[in-house]
């Protein structure tokens, strides 16, 4: 079996950070790549996106994805990539995670952020993902401000994946 039938990579990206490090993985890693889009996306800018985005992370929800044809069945690996929102999931991955129960994989996570770290988020992550095992996490901030230092980290971070 090819590498891109074992590995897939999961990831929503609402101002395209998250999407920079999965065109970083693509570049390391012969992978499969799913985005997720959700119906009524949070707004981009201003103090509603944190209002909005922020509060429905913080509560949980689970709005319907415009991409619901993912077939796990097909993956022995898969990397789950999403921004931190309130410290927490975004409502996409929230989504994901409810409506593609995820058992007996190899999993990933990659986090990224505005200022601090992802290990709130990988912690709710990792409890909806009992029953895989957590192989590795990438900690990430703001990586389309600093592009290089986010390539090497994700090389880095493929490197530990192609090895296992």
């Amino acid at each position: 079996m090819d590498a891109a039938e074992r590995v897939l990579i999961v990831y929503y990206s609402l101002e395209g950070n998250t999407g920079f490090v999965a065109d970083e993985c693509k570049k390391h890693l012969n992978l499969s790549v799913r985005r997720l889009i959700v119906q009524n996306e949070p707004p981009k800018r201003g103090i509603m996106k944190f209002l909005k985005g922020g509060s429905s992370a913080l509560r949980g929800l689970t709005p319907e994805l415009a991409n619901v044809d993912i077939r796990l069945d097909r993956f022995q690996t898969i990397i789950l990539a999403c921004p931190v929102w309130a410290g927490t999931c975004p409502p996409a991955m929230n989504s994901f995670l409810k409506e593609y129960p995820i058992g007996g994989k190899d999993i990933y996570l990659i986090g990224t952020s505005a200022g601090g770290n992802a290990e709130k988020m990988f912690d709710t992550m990792k409890s909806k993902l009992a029953g895989n095992n957590i192989l590795g996490t990438l900690s990430l901030t703001k990586p389309l401000k600093n592009k290089e230092d986010t390539a090497a980290k994700v090389a880095d971070f493929c490197a530990q994946i192609l090895a296992h």
